[in-house]
Formats: structure tokens, sequence, C-alpha cells
């Protein structure tokens, strides 16, 4: 058990061989992990792209989060689940330093919707619908036509971690296997996936074709076994089901919270939705001399706490099935507040995620996404393209069509020139990480650009 604890907190760094100067004095691995997804360009994107309510920068007055903003949250919540793990493993595991794991929770959090395309889910599903409706499957293997029809953030988020960022040197940001192995809710490759198998982490895919070897890289290093043999499938990495903890912990709040700011929902209606989170174990009561948006903010605080007590009372419990690569189930499902928590969630679909602003929102960003595909996409695989194709490509910019496997060839950064060494899987891939690094208003004024509707 010693040996294998040790490798879930590989620092190898995926894409890098030597490793010789690290210098462990000034950073830790895991804390430059953090640092390096908190300087990335796709990071900072997240500051104008959807969380759940329509978001404006412009706006003063609009309190909704931002997809930046939860990032941030969840990845405090997801530090303080590591901090009380990491002193909790340190006393039976002297070689693993506490606040390694914290650090490494934190980092995975952060980067956990790096991957999101404009709009969220509702971009996600826009691609999946083209691909669908549009892709030749004479064109693809059966293993790249599954990529493309089950588009899925989580696998793009990989991609911008190990080869989107930094894209001139294999392993993009290089992160640390470990950050990688807590980052990946579904470390499963989209032919292999099952979500009626019943084991979690085949419910999505978690890389795309093209970043299997970058992937299975990551989880070889750590020791986790494939499920099966010819199947990319692994079991989760323990520290995983902490940064889903507090993803999962801040959909359940902060989402209430928001919800009240912009008048979805009153205080009397969140107030009876977390009070049985909060006082779960312990007595709790608000001066209600408080203004009620400070009553909320005290409730927010106290329910956040009140779940990371308790996931990390649940991870504790599990600990040998978690560590074992046997556990299966999320931490807020086992939790004492569990009920509470799907009371939240069923009430949070019907009465939130279906108002219409959200409603409106989605139906936007899926009619411009889909449009920018039907523009790009048979501009990048035409065999011979017309005029209008090729402004089509000239249009994406340059660094989308280069791979680091191909960089001591590049004679020129013309789009006809690059495409010429691109499969067509990796000319779809081009496009979607085009349009998926894309910010909403940016996505938003490029569709109205290329369609004739003019700039907002």
């Amino acid at each position: 058990m010693r040996g294998c604890m040790r490798n879930f907190f590989s620092e190898k760094r995926i894409g890098k061989i030597d490793r010789s100067n690290e210098n462990k004095l000034e950073r830790s691995t895991f804390e430059k992990d953090h640092d390096r997804i908190v300087y990335s360009n796709y990071f900072r994107r997240l500051h104008d792209k959807t969380q759940v309510f329509p978001y404006s920068p412009l706006s003063a007055s609009n309190q909704a989060r931002s997809r930046l903003s939860h990032s941030l949250e969840v990845s405090c919540v997801a530090r303080s689940l590591g901090n009380l793990t990491g002193l909790y493993l340190s006393e039976k595991f002297p070689d693993i330093r506490p606040f390694d794991v914290g650090i490494i929770a934190a980092s995975a959090a952060l980067a956990h919707d790096i991957g999101n395309p404009p709009f969220g889910h509702s971009g996600e599903d826009a691609i999946r619908i083209w691909a669908k409706e549009n892709v030749d499957r004479s064109q693809l293997s059966s293993e790249e036509y599954s990529d493309m029809i089950n588009y899925e953030g989580n696998a793009q988020g990989f991609r911008i971690l190990s080869r989107l960022e930094i894209w001139q040197r294999k392993g993009g940001l290089r992160p640390a296997c470990a950050t990688i192995g807590a980052f990946t809710k579904y470390p499963c490759s989209s032919s292999a996936m099952d979500p009626s198998s019943g084991i979690i982490s085949k419910k999505k895919f978690g890389f795309f074709k093209e970043d299997e070897i970058l992937f299975t890289e990551a989880f070889e290093e750590m020791g986790i076994p494939l499920y099966e043999s010819g199947k990319t499938s692994y079991p989760r990495h323990p520290l995983s089901f902490l940064s889903e903890a507090a993803d999962d912990i801040c959909y359940a709040v902060i989402d209430l919270e928001d919800a009240f700011h912009l008048g979805v929902i009153d205080y009397k209606t969140l107030e009876d939705l977390l009070l049985p989170i909060v006082r779960h174990e312990h007595d709790f009561s608000i001066d209600q001399s408080f203004d009620k948006h400070i009553k909320v903010s005290r409730l927010r605080s106290a329910a956040i706490n009140s779940m990371i007590n308790q996931c990390h009372k649940c991870f504790i419990e599990n600990i040998d099935s978690i560590f074992s690569l046997k556990h299966n189930t999320p931490l807020v499902s086992e939790i004492g507040s569990a009920k509470q928590y799907d009371i939240i969630y069923d009430f949070s679909m019907k009465n939130i995620y279906s108002s219409s602003s959200i409603l409106e929102t989605e139906y936007a960003g899926f009619k411009a996404i889909g449009a920018l595909l039907n523009i790009f996409m048979p501009a990048v695989l035409s065999k011979n393209p017309d005029k209008q194709e090729r402004l089509g490509r000239k249009l994406i910019p340059s660094i989308y069509y280069k791979r680091f496997e191909f960089s001591d060839k590049y004679k020129s950064d013309s789009a006809e020139h690059l495409i010429e060494f691109l499969s067509p899987y990796q000319r779809m891939l081009t496009v979607t990480d085009y349009i998926s690094g894309m910010t909403d208003r940016y996505a938003i004024e490029l569709y109205r650009e290329l369609t004739g509707f003019g700039k907002i």
C-alpha cells in the first residue's frame, strides 16, 4: 500500500523526461502546476464564459458568477478538502507532505472547467449535434468518430493542459501526473466509455484519441491499471473524488445564492433549502437584524463548511476503497446531507436552470456555435476549397493548425501550407480547439460578423 500511495502523488511531468532542474526549495512541483494554470490564457478566458446565469463583464450590477469566479471558488473548497485529507494521510504515511494534497486538489479544481466551450453544456451539445448530422464517418476511424459525436469539455480540458497551452513543446503546460489524476473525473476514451455500466469513471470520456499517449503516460506512471486490456479506461485517481466533491458543493450552494441575488428565488426559499445542511451537525442561527444579503452570505458560508466536513468524513470512512481504486460513488451521494443535496439539485433543475434568462442564453449560444461550425468545418475539410472556404481557413489563427510533432517541417504560417500536415480528424480538432477556446462574447461577435448580423 505504501508504494502504491507514493505513486499516486507522482511529481513526474507529462511529456518531460529530465526533472533535474526542478527546484523544490522554491516551490513544490504542485505549487508550480497551480500557478501555471492561473497564468494560462485559457484560464483567463473563463472570465467571459457563462457559469449558469448570463454574465456580462461590462455590467457593474451583475452579481452572477462567471466560469472564472466559479473555478476559483471550487478551487478554494478543494484546497480545504485536500488539506484535511493530507493531514490525515501524513499521520499514516510520513513520506506524504500534507499540504501537497491540498494544492493538488486545488489545482485540479482550478482547471476543472478550463475545456468548456462558450456557453458551457449548450456549446458541447452544439458540437455533438453538428458532428452527428454532418461528419462523414468514412473519413475517420471509429475512435475518432466517437470523439466528435460525443465531444466532451473534460477531454478538451486535458488537451489544453497537455497540448494547446505552450503548444510548441511536448506536454504543453506539463502538469504533474498527480495533478492530471486529480483533474480527471473520467479517465476513459470515448470508444470505451459506457454510461450504462454503472462505473463512475466510464460515464463520460476524458481525452481525445490524439492525446491518448500523453494521457496513458500519466496513469501508467502512477501505477493505475486499465480496467481491461485493449480498452483505454482506468479507475479514478483517489484525489479526483475531492475535486469532484468541491464542484458538487459549489453547484448546490452557489447557484442558489446567484439565483437569490438575481431575483429568481426569494430569501425564504433559499433559507429552507440550506438550513438543513447547515444544521446537520451543529446548531446555527443568524442575527435577524442582518440585511438579507448578509444572511445569504452567512448561510452560503456555513453550508459550504458543513459539506466540506461531511465530504472529508466520507472520504476517510471510505479511504480503503478509494485508494484501492474500487470506490464508485461521488462523495456528496454518501454524506449525511445527501438527501437534502438531492432536494436542492431537483429544485435547481426545475426552478433555476429552466429560467428564461438561462434558456435564452443557451439558445443563442447553441445557434452561434452551430453557425461557426458550418463556416469553419467545411473550409478545413474541403479537398478542393473554393475562395470562400480558403478565406475560412485563413480566419483560423495559424497556431491552431500546428502540432508539435510537425514543428520541424513548418516552412510558413499560411493555412494552406499548415493544413497539409493534418488528417481529417486533426482538421476537425483544429476547429473545435479554436471555437472551444473562444469567450462567450467573442463567439457571438464573430458569429454576427461572419453571418451579416453586425457587431454587438
